[in-house]
């Protein structure tokens, strides 16, 4: 399946996943849950993007960008994503989310104002689904990163 979506068996698959069936299993659950969650697939690939950055997961954020280039995303807008604040790239919701996701991932907390904003454009469930990508996202990076995952450098497409 790795070979066909992405055109090579995958790091994790042959690391991590090949060496323990359940922790293959729940690697394959959180995937699955994020198609059924409320938020869209836009911002859910928006916070996994950043997320992995932050983390400097070079496999994970590889794997993202090639997912979100499939996705028609505009790939100079990520190189602009550490700017998020004072960019015109991003609207004042997405800003929202960056600020909340960098704020749990790098403290695992938030502060009320961060939190009141991020309420302004989404609703309880929408945060919690936010704060859970958030958090599976580091799951992967917990894992790819201190196993010495480099990018596996997937092609994205060319301009």
């Amino acid at each position: 399946m790795s070979k066909r979506q992405f055109g090579k068996v995958l790091s994790p698959l042959l690391v991590i996943y090949s060496r323990s069936t359940p922790i293959f299993q729940v690697a394959i659950k959180i995937l699955s849950a994020d198609k059924k969650l409320s938020i869209d697939r836009d911002t859910n690939l928006l916070i996994r993007n950043y997320v992995s950055h932050l983390n400097d997961c070079k496999f994970c954020a590889n794997a993202i960008e090639y997912m979100s280039a499939k996705e028609k995303w505009d790939l100079d807008r990520l190189k602009d994503m550490f700017n998020f604040r004072n960019s015109t790239n991003y609207s004042d919701k997405e800003k929202a989310i960056l600020d909340y996701v960098e704020q749990i991932s790098l403290t695992k907390t938030t502060t009320q104002e961060t939190f009141d904003k991020l309420k302004t454009y989404f609703n309880e469930k929408q945060i919690v689904e936010i704060t859970w990508v958030c958090a599976s996202e580091n799951y992967f990076n917990m894992q790819a990163k201190p196993l010495g995952f480099t990018s596996d450098n997937l092609a994205l497409p060319k301009k």
